[in-house]
């Protein structure tokens, strides 16, 4: 029963590997990317003021995975912006998102039956690209793979690192405090663990082929972001990183640290049933 699934999965795997990025992938990925950084507060009156900065904005973070990717490996940076035809679509989709008629296209964006479908699509492009990044940076730095999963979780999460960026220059700002170094997103832990694992199939370390690992990160992304979206479900890395700080921070003090912690949880409990009794 178990082969039939595998080779199954294969099949999917296959045919998305197969998928090419534009024009549906790549166009849902730009309008998704510019109706996110349009939702930002003063970003419409930026991009009215400063058109040619808005723009330049959008194309650097739709590109984002492709020159942090270049960038860490050595490569030219603007080989992501070559394809006349991706950017152009880029420009585009930016020009309806901000000063289409009727605002009908950015408000189509809040539509959840369409944010679903949106959502399937950017994941799954997601770990495509993650993959397209491990494959590059095997080619360069191939046996390191250390090199490749961080290689190969930029191509994944770039976007969040540049938005710092961006909207330090759109707002005159200097302000650190939302930087992804500082608040690492779900996009970002994602990015690592699925790279992780598609070094760990090239490595021989996990028995699955290529598409089958393509196909599975996929399918657990787009439920798991899905399941974010439409129910509202926190980060499912929290209670890890949690654990894990708890485990470190106790660690790091010594055992004084734990006794310490719990006396502050007993006299908690105390005051507790103080406040109760009264």
């Amino acid at each position: 029963m178990l082969e039939p699934m595998m080779e199954m999965v294969s099949q999917m795997g296959s045919y998305i590997a197969d998928t090419s990025y534009f024009p549906v992938l790549h166009g849902i990925h730009c309008y998704a990317t510019s109706a996110s950084l349009r939702s930002q507060q003063g970003a419409l009156e930026f991009a009215h003021a400063h058109p040619l900065a808005s723009l330049a904005g959008n194309l650097l973070i739709g590109n984002s995975g492709g020159v942090l990717t270049a960038a860490a490996l050595g490569l030219p940076l603007i080989a992501p912006f070559g394809n006349a035809a991706n950017t152009l679509t880029a420009v585009f989709i930016w020009w309806l998102v901000y000063f289409g008629p009727g605002d009908v296209v950015f408000k189509a964006y809040k539509f959840k039956p369409l944010q679903m479908l949106m959502i399937t699509a950017r994941e799954t492009r997601r770990c495509k690209k993650i993959l397209d990044a491990v494959n590059v940076a095997a080619a360069v730095a191939n046996g390191r793979w250390i090199v490749l999963v961080l290689v190969g979780a930029l191509g994944g999460c770039s976007g969040k690192f540049l938005q710092a960026t961006e909207q330090s220059l759109r707002k005159h700002t200097s302000d650190i405090s939302k930087s992804e170094f500082l608040q690492i997103s779900f996009v970002t832990k994602a990015s690592l663990v699925i790279s992780t694992v598609y070094v760990l199939i090239k490595a021989d370390v996990v028995s699955l082929t290529v598409p089958q690992g393509l196909f599975l990160c996929s399918a657990a992304l787009v439920a798991v972001n899905l399941s974010m979206v439409l129910a509202g479900l926190p980060d499912p890395f929290h209670p890890i990183a949690n654990a894990t700080w708890r485990v470190v921070s106790i660690a790091s003090k010594g055992p004084d640290a734990e006794k310490q912690g719990e006396k502050k949880d007993n006299k908690k409990e105390d005051n507790k049933k103080e406040k109760s009794t009264d």
